[in-house]
């Protein structure tokens, strides 16, 4: 039996990245989220803190979304 072990590495490299990258992805949009709760209590705006969560956890469903069509594409 062959183990490529080249292409093992590579997708281990990349889902470690994706996913590091993903939860730090969400863990701005929750710190967004917490900036916009600050923002609200001091009487200032809100809509900066608001789109960065709001874009922080768009992009986290699509590439959860983008996971879920690989595996069930193939």
């Amino acid at each position: 039996m062959h183990v490529n072990w080249g292409a093992l590495g590579e997708v281990f490299l990349v889902a470690l990245v994706v996913g590091v990258g993903t939860i730090g992805l969400f863990s701005l949009g929750i710190i967004a989220l917490d900036r916009r709760e600050a923002a609200v209590t001091n009487g200032r705006s809100v809509a900066g803190p608001t789109v960065v969560s709001v874009l922080c956890f768009l992009a986290c469903a699509a590439i959860v979304g983008y996971g879920i069509y690989l595996v069930i594409a193939r």
